[in-house]
């Protein structure tokens, strides 16, 4: 285990006094655990995660479980979906809350805070802080997760970026660098095809690219260390780029507070 995962679970542990209450259980979506047979780390631990979000965060689960079960074969790992457009339209939701309540979740991810495109207009950032004290009441590792810019708008990664550092320096919590990672990777590779065609959403390669920064961030182990595999459905030399520009920015910008 990397000695800042062990860092990351002392400040959960100082973070955890906080208390917070809630209602809300809308379209759950839930991977089952399994076991790896591949490269054998020694370390093990059991991941359950736990996903707020929209469209942008749908695959999420199921590529960290191709990441998790292919790379840590003493590791299990189990991931449940809440989905909805926006983190304040999901906790409305009467019994969202509470399924960050009712189960023993490790991380708690959080994606789907309003923001504007332009940055004139204000969006509350209530239910996303909620959220979080929620998490750290139970002991849950919440993690911020800002998206990728659109195609062609790189400023947007840092405008979304420091919306969710603001946001974390109000209620502290880990913020993913997620689109910070993509413009490294398309200023270096700018023929990676990170996009669906509606120069939105995430393509394959862009949802493992995202998936690749959350598997460090929760398991501490680096992402360029992953050996070159068939099971990420990358060629090598994408998977090879992916793997050291995650660790590069996460070293850059740690996700989570060092207490």
């Amino acid at each position: 285990m990397q000695p800042k995962y062990l860092a990351f679970i002392l400040w959960t542990l100082i973070c955890c006094n906080i208390t917070a209450c809630g209602a809300g259980a809308a379209n759950v979506q839930t991977t089952q655990s399994e076991t790896a047979t591949t490269v054998d780390n020694g370390v093990p631990a059991d991941y359950r995660v736990i996903i707020y979000g929209n469209s942008h965060s749908a695959q999420l689960g199921a590529m960290l479980k191709v990441l998790v079960t292919s790379q840590l074969p003493n590791s299990t790992i189990d991931t449940v979906t809440i989905s909805g457009r926006f983190l304040d339209e999901i906790v409305a939701v009467t019994g969202n809350l509470e399924q960050l309540q009712q189960n023993s979740w490790s991380h708690a991810i959080f994606q789907g805070q309003k923001y504007s495109q332009s940055g004139t207009v204000y969006y509350s950032t209530d239910a996303a802080r909620r959220l979080i004290a929620t998490a750290k009441t139970n002991n849950i590792i919440p993690i911020l997760f800002p998206e990728h810019p659109q195609r062609g708008n790189p400023a947007e990664a840092d405008r979304v970026y420091n919306l969710h550092q603001s946001i974390s320096q109000q209620e502290p919590s880990c913020v993913a660098p997620v689109g910070l990672v993509w413009n490294r990777v398309l200023a270096v590779m700018p023929t990676a095809k990170l996009y669906n065609a509606d120069g939105n959403h995430a393509s394959y390669a862009g949802n493992m690219l995202t998936a690749m920064t959350f598997y460090e961030i929760i398991t501490g182990e680096l992402a360029d260390a992953i050996p070159f595999t068939s099971a990420l459905e990358l060629d090598q030399q994408q998977q090879a780029l992916f793997g050291q520009i995650v660790t590069q920015v996460l070293a850059e910008h740690p996700a989570c507070p060092i207490p």
